[in-house]
């Protein structure tokens, strides 16, 4: 099969990386895979090339990059983006945020192409509801979806092969130095949280929390892991109090979850919650506030869950999480691979190709 995945971002976060593992992952089951991004010196387009030369000496198939040029306006991508599918001629397209779906998604079904989007946020009819199957990462999207008359497949969200390896092979004198380097002791209790900094993540809000949970001078400490535009305004939050680290984004994270003694997620809003997923292979206890897509997966009865906006209920699961000591847990990961993503959207595509067909 050839498949065109596109997505259309500059930088590389969650959903880029699905959209590149996803194509990466395609490419090692023998299907001819090219991803369309914008700009081939964007952050998001060196990332794919390393995925590129991660499947093809492994696969059967192929996995290509094209790239719309970083200096064409938005108003020329649907124009360049005809151009690529014509010269690709695929059998399926498959797009990854709004502005993919509206210049690229489109465009292929006006060829007659089969487009499928995956919904990594929420549903927005004016943006997807035209296309022909929507992947939804959480059963709780589904709900969403009205009238929508296209095929529908909920696939959850896989552990990310980089994660799993470096997990893998990350050393204990590696946790030991990076849990000084946040002048974390042996006995001192360290919660950790990976993700944008963005007002979705609430980590202003575990910030609160955490400094209503243990007075001054509690041996704890508290990890943020990650950039955006909340930086400037956390780091505000924080000040004064040396146990509070932001540690800025990671090239590699998965050693810090392997340092944490729990993980925590303070969201706002959260469609799946893949920093969770990497946390429980991880063998992190796990504080979560209860949003849309974790009380689907996160499902082990040892999960402390506070409401979204109950800054005090947090607070006490923090206190509950170190009154349990340091232990890990071990989580049942045999759903959440990349293999039975890969396979369950493959099948997916050929009921969307055989639906057109019978319909023709």
């Amino acid at each position: 099969m050839k498949i065109l995945h596109a997505v259309l971002s500059r930088g590389f976060y969650g959903s880029e990386r699905y959209c590149g593992e996803l194509a990466a992952a395609q490419a090692r089951d023998g299907h001819d895979v090219e991803v369309l991004v914008h700009d081939g010196w964007s952050d998001c387009a060196r990332e794919m090339r390393k995925l590129i030369g991660e499947a093809n000496p492994v696969g059967a198939g192929t996995m290509t990059l094209s790239a719309i040029p970083g200096w064409a306006p938005a108003l020329l991508h649907r124009a360049l983006a005809r151009r690529a599918l014509r010269r690709f001629r695929p059998d399926v397209v498959h797009t990854h945020l709004n502005p993919a779906a509206r210049r690229v998604g489109r465009e292929a079904q006006r060829l007659a192409i089969p487009h499928v989007a995956t919904l990594h946020l929420s549903y927005a009819p004016r943006e997807v509801g035209d296309c022909e199957g929507l992947v939804c990462i959480a059963e709780w999207q589904r709900a969403t979806l009205g009238d929508y008359g296209g095929e529908v497949a909920v696939v959850h969200n896989w552990l990310p092969s980089a994660v799993a390896n470096a997990l893998s092979t990350t050393t204990g004198e590696q946790v030991v130095a990076l849990r000084q380097s946040w002048r974390a002791g042996e006995k001192t209790f360290v919660f950790g949280s990976v993700g944008r900094l963005m007002p979705e993540k609430g980590m202003d809000r575990l910030i609160r929390a955490f400094r209503a949970a243990f007075a001054p001078g509690e041996n704890v400490a508290l990890v943020i892991a990650g950039a955006g535009p909340q930086q400037a305004a956390l780091a505000r939050l924080a000040a004064g109090d040396p146990r509070i680290v932001l540690a800025g984004a990671q090239e590699n994270v998965a050693p810090f979850y392997l340092a944490f003694d729990a993980f925590v997620s303070a969201a706002r809003f959260e469609p799946f919650g893949l920093a969770i997923l990497e946390a429980m292979a991880a063998e992190c206890p796990l504080v979560l506030t209860r949003t849309q897509g974790p009380p689907e997966f996160a499902t082990d009865e040892r999960v402390l869950w506070a409401e979204a906006e109950d800054e005090g209920m947090l607070a006490a699961r923090l206190r509950e999480a170190q009154a349990r000591g340091w232990q890990r847990y071990r989580y049942d990961m045999r759903k959440f691979t990349q293999e039975r993503a890969a396979l369950e959207i493959e099948a997916f595509y050929r009921r969307i190709i055989a639906r057109r067909r019978a319909q023709a």
